[in-house]
C-alpha cells in the first residue's frame, strides 16, 4: 500500500513540476512578446523579398502595378489614411505598412508617440482594406527605424485613442495630457495650444 502511495506521490510531483515548467515558459514567452513590440535598428531601406503594392507618391513618380495616392478607408473602424508605402511579401502574401519620417530619432528608445499611433491606425485600415492583418510595420527615420509588431497592445492603444477622439468630437471636451514627451514634437507646441508649456524642441 505504501509503495503505491509513494509511486503515486512521485508521479504527481513529476506532473506538477512539468506543469510549472510549462507555466513559466508561457509566462516568459508572454513577457518577451510584450517587450518585443518595438525593435529599434539602424535605418535600412532593404525590402528584398517584398513587392510594393501601394505608394503615396507624387503623380510624376507613379509606377506600373502600384496603387498611388488613394485614400484608404476602413468602414469597420470608420477611419481613413494614406500610408507612405504598403509592401507585400512575394511568397507568403504578408502585408506591411511603412512610414518614412524626415527627421532623426537619436537616442530615443521608442518612436514619437504620434508616429506610433499613426502606424497603429494604418494596421487597422490595411487589415480592413486588404483583408489581411499585417504582422509588422516600420517607422523609418533618417538615422534609425522601428519595427512595430501588430498585436493586442497596438490595437488596444489605437482603439483607446480613437475612442477618446470620438468622445471629444461628441462632447467638445478632452482632458489635456501635457508633458515633455507628448508636447515636445507637437505642431501646436508654443502656438495655438493653451495647455502646453512651450517645451523646447532642441
Amino acid at each position: 500500500m505504501f509503495d503505491n502511495f509513494f509511486e503515486y506521490a512521485h508521479f504527481s510531483g513529476i506532473v506538477i513540476f512539468i506543469a510549472v515548467c510549462f507555466g513559466l515558459l508561457f509566462l516568459c514567452l508572454l513577457i518577451y512578446r510584450c517587450l518585443e513590440t518595438v525593435k529599434k535598428k539602424k535605418t535600412s531601406f532593404n525590402m528584398t523579398g517584398w513587392e510594393l503594392i501601394y505608394s503615396d507618391k507624387a503623380e510624376e513618380d507613379k509606377e506600373d502595378g502600384v496603387d498611388h495616392g488613394i485614400v484608404l478607408y476602413s468602414a469597420k473602424y470608420d477611419i481613413q489614411g494614406k500610408p507612405d508605402y504598403i509592401f507585400k511579401k512575394k511568397h507568403s502574401g504578408q502585408i506591411m505598412p511603412v512610414e518614412i519620417k524626415s527627421g532623426k530619432i537619436g537616442d530615443e528608445a521608442l518612436p514619437h508617440y504620434g508616429d506610433y499611433l499613426q502606424l497603429c491606425a494604418y494596421f487597422l485600415i490595411v487589415e480592413d482594406v486588404c483583408g489581411r492583418r499585417p504582422k509588422y510595420g516600420k517607422i523609418i527615420y533618417k538615422d534609425h527605424m522601428f519595427i512595430i509588431r501588430n498585436g493586442l497592445r497596438t490595437k488596444r492603444d489605437i482603439t483607446k485613442i480613437l475612442g477618446r477622439m470620438r468622445m471629444m468630437l461628441k462632447t467638445g471636451y478632452e482632458k489635456p495630457c501635457e508633458s515633455f514627451v507628448n508636447c515636445r514634437y507637437c505642431l501646436c507646441n508654443g502656438t495655438v495650444c493653451e495647455f502646453c508649456k512651450d517645451y523646447s524642441k532642441n
